[in-house]
């Protein structure tokens, strides 16, 4: 249910342009580490081909038996959990496609977390091209993870290298590969296109309800359910879900400029804090919501 992809969608600068917006920015680093989750390293890149994780396994399946045991938030049914995976692959590619055709590059997409395997497949000259992305599978079905690519300070990227650091200050909000150099408007429509690839899924399947069979209904039941559950969690307005990300997104077309990025730390823990707290802590608030709602509806 949390999406990382959030946490790179720090707005910019007004109407500042990409090089004096990397004049006035100093963030760009922390993206990575404003985040709760532990799985990613902006400076760190995939091998390519398979790798495995057997601690972060070992780790997770101690984590989900426990859990699942105490009854608090995994369920003991194991056959929902590829409906679920779905849901999030489908919520997840909503951000990749609409964040690819604003001219992002998509650095990793993750389903459910504390991966312990990756698959890169090998690099394409083509910089955005889906051969470069890296398919993270976790252990935990909490959610999933789109990471883009983020800018790094010059001497982390370049070196020495000032021709290409200055091409790279050159380039406009359209040409631009970095999330952070998109105007409000495109960053909100990256940050919803997951929550609204869930609600169209819904919405295809819930009306072709009464032409389905009912062993096609019991197949298909799981995948109705997390899609609607999934795009409701992550339209929530805590960061960083989606609906953070929209609200920050709102603000700065409003404003004119961006949250602070200590502000958005601050916000990142304490939505954090609540996700906890809310789904795991007190698991029975969101039972009795969803129960209604699905009443209502079916």
């Amino acid at each position: 249910m949390m999406n990382e992809n959030e946490i790179h969608h720090l707005p910019s600068e007004g109407n500042l342009t990409p090089s004096e917006k990397w004049s006035n920015q100093t963030y760009d680093n922390d993206m990575e580490t404003a985040s709760p989750s532990p799985d990613f390293n902006e400076g760190q890149e995939a091998k390519e081909g398979l790798t495995f994780n057997w601690f972060n396994l070992l780790i997770g399946v101690g984590i989900f038996l426990s859990l699942s045991k105490s009854g608090n938030i995994f369920s003991d049914d194991f056959t929902v959990y590829p409906f679920f995976a779905i849901a999030v692959i489908i919520h997840e590619l909503g951000h990749v496609i609409i964040g690819k055709s604003f001219g992002c590059y998509i650095k990793q997409i993750q389903v459910f977390f504390l991966s312990f395997i990756s698959y890169k497949p090998k690099p394409s000259p083509e910089s955005n091209s889906w051969r470069n992305i890296t398919w993270s599978l976790g252990v935990l079905p909490l959610g999933g993870v789109t990471v883009f690519k983020s800018r790094k300070t010059r001497d982390e990227y370049y070196g020495d290298d000032m021709e290409s650091y200055s091409q790279e200050m050159d380039m406009t909000a359209a040409t631009s590969p970095y999330i952070e150099d998109k105007p409000a408007w495109q960053r909100l429509l990256i940050s919803a296109a997951g929550v609204l690839f869930n609600f169209a899924t819904f919405l295809i399947l819930y009306l072709a309800i009464p032409i389905m069979s009912n062993e096609c209904y019991d197949i298909l039941w799981p995948l109705i359910a997390f899609s609607l559950i999934l795009g409701l969690l992550n339209i929530l307005p805590i960061y960083p879900l989606d609906g953070g990300a929209i609200v920050f997104a709102l603000y700065e077309i409003i404003a004119g400029k961006k949250p602070s990025p200590g502000f958005t730390k601050v916000c990142g823990w304490i939505g954090f804090i609540f996700i906890v707290l809310f789904f795991w802590v007190f698991p029975e608030w969101l039972g009795n919501i969803l129960n209604g709602l699905f009443k209502l509806l079916f």
